[in-house]
């Protein structure tokens, strides 16, 4: 099983919405971070108040689709849908730059 990382584009529109966006994916993640496989999650807010960005690691895809269809995170996942419909893609590590300093990524 390879490592996969779900990346999640969100237009809301307005620094309100990405507030509000940014709270419900808040949510969501404490209870994805509890699955099995979960290792680890970000948020990006854009600076112009519009987009927000989620990324979120799993073990597998077999654990990212298990934890999509646990019903403890379908209701908090509805109010992200609500306020925005991401442009989801998953992805798998391919190249990673850092500094000569900086330690490797475990993928």
């Amino acid at each position: 099983m390879e490592p996969v990382t779900m990346i999640g584009i969100f237009s809301v529109g307005t620094p309100e919405r990405q507030d509000d966006m940014i709270a419900a994916i808040d949510t969501t993640g404490t209870v994805m971070r509890d699955q099995p496989g979960f290792r680890g999650a970000a948020v990006y807010a854009s600076t112009d108040g519009t987009r927000v960005v989620n990324i979120s690691h799993w073990n597998s895809t077999e654990d990212l689709l298990a934890a999509r269809e646990n019903p403890a995170g379908l209701e908090p996942a509805r109010r992200m849908f609500e306020i925005a419909m991401p442009d989801p893609i998953q992805c798998v590590l391919r190249s990673e730059y850092l500094p000569p300093s900086a330690p490797a990524s475990d993928s």
